[in-house]
Parts: structure tokens; C-alpha cells; sequence
């Protein structure tokens, strides 16, 4: 009976777990926004959607699901960055600062806390966020060159 009482506490600890897993991930979205003066990006990813706006004036908005397993891997990317230090984090080119790039920026929030990276060239983020970039871009509509 005691191995019984074992395997039913150890199951119900075991879905709590899951569904506060599952509550603190609803509470996190991501914004990667990439503009220039002739040019506008900005992907919006929350947990089971992904919108594209490829234009200012928002005439050009692709909303999609996301596939299988992407929301699981973008929160697995999130778990080596320090949010706390995200607007800390150095550029590693700086060609956005002479229109020679996009400038881009990361934006992940979290609950009712906001966090920005420092502005960064689109396509050369920072190694810190690199992989969170490369993901949020490759579940957008955005073509790859």
C-alpha cells in the first residue's frame, strides 16, 4: 500500500510540475524587430503562434503556428541567457550604426517584465543570443538568402 501512496504522490508532483511549466511559459513572448530607413521586420512569437510584419505599414502580416517541438527549443535557447544582463550585452559589429545593416534588437518578455537587448547588426547578433535569434527567425515567414 505505501508503494501504491508512493507512485500516486510521485505522479500528481510530476503533472504540477508540468502544468506550472506549462503556466510559465504562457507567460513569455518574444519580439525580434530588424529596420532600416527603407525596410521593416519584426517577428512575434508566442507560445503556439508566430506573426511576420514585413512592412510599417502592416499590410504585410503572415500569422502561423509553430511546428512541432520550435516553442520547446526557443525556451531551451532562453535557458543560457541572462535577461537581467541582455541590455548589457555588446554588438559584435556595429554596421547598423552607419546604414550598412539593419539594426535589430531582441525583445523577450516575461510576465510583466520587459526585456531589450542593445541594438545589433540583423544577421550578426550577439553570441549570448544567437541561437534565441537564429530561432525566432527560422520559424518567421521570412525567406532565407
Amino acid at each position: 500500500m505505501k508503494k501504491f501512496a508512493a507512485i500516486v504522490l510521485l505522479a500528481l508532483f510530476a503533472v504540477g510540475c508540468a502544468s506550472a511549466l506549462k503556466k510559465e511559459s504562457d507567460k513569455i513572448s518574444f519580439e525580434y524587430e530588424a529596420i532600416t530607413r527603407g525596410s521593416y521586420k519584426k517577428v512575434i512569437v508566442k507560445q503556439d503562434t508566430v506573426i511576420t510584419i514585413k512592412d510599417r505599414d502592416l499590410k504585410d502580416v503572415v500569422t502561423a503556428g509553430l511546428k512541432n517541438g520550435e516553442w520547446n527549443s526557443l525556451l531551451k535557447s532562453l535557458e543560457g541567457v541572462n535577461l537581467e544582463g541582455l541590455n548589457e550585452i555588446k554588438a559584435p559589429s556595429v554596421k547598423h550604426q552607419v546604414d550598412a545593416a539593419p539594426i535589430a534588437n531582441l525583445k523577450v518578455i516575461r510576465g510583466d517584465k520587459t526585456y531589450q537587448s542593445k541594438s545589433f547588426d540583423h544577421g550578426n547578433p550577439p553570441q549570448e543570443i544567437k541561437d534565441v535569434v537564429d530561432k525566432i527567425m527560422a520559424a518567421s515567414d521570412f525567406k532565407k538568402k
